[in-house]
């Protein structure tokens, strides 16, 4: 049985950041039966992630916080129940699945939790395998957990509980970093868990993968539960509704191209920049170029003599399946990594790679890995010690951060931390900006935000590559999309090659 069961059960987060002033979880009151697949869903840090935890009880094992109601599970009470006992019963496949490894190596991070509940040497390896199919994940055997690229990560992360079997599944945010091609075996390993009757409970922003395999969404608004659809309610509701609640659109074929209205209202003139000096200057047209660029891990070749010019005043999407060597290129141009062969010039001058760290920023896709400050207006003014205080509190407004200026960074939620480690990166006054997975776990509205702010670099005549598996954002934001290979870059329009971008983004082609 896998009955849960939450009556009037409220969770404040208590932190000096917050003072535990608001509830992040308000009043809920539901009941998931056994077998079901439900969806909490709505805008980025309105509780979502908080209500997993506290159905997964991690709320109550490694946060400092406090607790109202009951929340059971079989009638159980979940928080007299030590963490390992509700591991028993449910898996959780958490949005940055880094932070739940143990292990090294692919199989052995597999096998954890499996030899830590006695299972048996060749039951284990018998799962390992099952797992590591379920997720197209084959090719990750022997591979170091660390080495793994956040969409092989993820994988990871689903095939080690999917080896565990529990009866109860959370997954938060459960899609992000992956390609369309994983999204696809995520899928697929939560329509086979369905059929076998597991329950599923599922917050995510990316909705379109989930039509077939949800019963019940719920939407959640400032920590409560204000709207429940069932599934032929939800995919009937018309897309102004959707943006209406912040929501991601269902259906991929309706996903406007740049030149929608939230990106035609940008002002022309830009925004009011930081100093006058930014205001006065004209941009100045740069390019960055790439000129036979190779690399490779040991005898591994992972991308040889790419070839591209990026021009100022352009949004460049980069798209590829994951490992195909997106980040790993990102590093190699902005100095983090170095190449085996070839040359990367910049407006006809050859950079060595302490060059390029000055004249390029790149902003990593796991947003914890970018949050150095003691508070969010600390953050930023880490990256602009001589910014004035009202052009960095202008900047958090526009990040819809103002009123957490004063949090600690690692209080805010996945979402609110992705968007301050966009705003700290605005603050440089770089040439080019690289941005990786800039939008994981970002709802509509917030994803719209970033790509308002990638068009003001745009028109300060910066150079912005964007790395994306996320199709909605990359129409709305980019002027050119690149699909990467082993061997070179394909340019695509997002207006003319909607349809053959999203073939790309499925692995429906290779072809150059």
């Amino acid at each position: 049985m896998s009955k849960i069961e939450l009556k009037n059960v409220s969770y404040r987060y208590m932190s000096s950041a917050d003072n535990g002033q608001e509830n992040s979880v308000d009043s809920v009151t539901l009941t998931i039966n056994e077998g079901e697949a439900v969806a909490f869903i709505g805008t980025s840090g309105c509780g979502k992630t908080t209500l997993t935890r506290l159905i997964n009880g991690l709320a109550f094992s490694f946060f400092n916080g406090k607790a109202e109601g009951a929340l059971t599970i079989d009638g159980e009470d979940i928080q007299s129940k030590k963490i390992y006992e509700i591991g028993k019963k449910v898996g959780s496949v958490f949005q940055n699945p880094k932070s739940q490894f143990f292990a090294s190596l692919v199989e052995d991070e597999i096998a954890f939790a499996l030899e830590n509940f006695g299972v048996e040497r060749a039951e284990i390896e018998k799962r390992i395998n099952m797992a590591l199919t379920a997720v197209n994940g084959e090719d990750l055997r022997g591979k170091n957990v660390f080495c793994l690229s956040s969409g092989e990560r993820q994988k990871l992360a689903a095939a080690s509980i999917y080896a565990f079997n529990p009866l109860v599944y959370v997954f938060d945010e459960p899609s992000a970093n992956l390609d369309m091609q994983s999204i696809e075996a995520l899928k697929q390993i939560m329509l086979d868990l369905k059929q076998t009757g597991k329950t599923l409970i599922v917050s995510e922003h990316r909705l379109y993968y989930l039509k077939d395999i949800i019963d019940v969404y719920y939407l959640m608004q400032n920590g409560r539960l204000t709207a429940r659809f069932t599934k032929d309610e939800f995919l009937a509701l018309p897309r102004h509704v959707l943006c209406e609640y912040g929501l991601r659109a269902i259906h991929l074929d309706s996903i406007p191209v740049q030149g929608s209205p939230f990106i035609d209202s940008l002002s022309s003139a830009g925004v009011k920049q930081f100093t006058e000096n930014r205001q006065n200057t004209e941009p100045v047209q740069n390019t960055l170029s790439v000129v036979n660029l190779s690399f490779g891990y040991g005898k591994t070749r992972l991308f040889h003599n790419l070839n591209y010019t990026f021009t100022s005043g352009q949004v460049y999407g980069i798209i590829g399946m994951n490992g195909t060597g997106k980040t790993t290129f990102a590093k190699i141009l902005c100095g983090l990594i170095r190449q085996k062969k070839g040359t990367v010039i910049f407006s006809t001058k050859k950079l060595s790679a302490v060059k390029r760290k000055r004249l390029i920023y790149y902003l990593a896709n796991n947003a914890d890995s970018n949050l150095f400050g003691v508070s969010a207006i600390e953050e930023l003014k880490l990256n602009a010690p001589f910014a004035e205080l009202h052009a960095v509190q202008a900047l958090l407004e526009k990040y819809r951060l103002l009123e957490k200026a004063e949090a600690h960074p690692f209080s805010l939620s996945g979402g609110q931390k992705q968007r301050l480690t966009l705003a700290a990166a605005e603050m440089l006054d770089r040439e080019v900006f690289i941005l990786d997975e800039p939008t994981s776990g970002l709802d509509a509205a917030n994803m719209r935000i970033i790509a308002k702010r990638t068009a003001q670099l745009k028109q300060r005549g910066k150079i912005v590559i964007i790395i994306s598996h996320d199709y909605e954002f990359l129409l709305a934001s980019c002027d050119t999309i690149l699909a990467m290979n082993k061997t070179g870059f394909t340019a695509l329009c997002p207006k003319h090659d909607k349809e053959k971008i999203l073939e790309r983004m499925r692995g429906e082609t290779t072809a150059n």
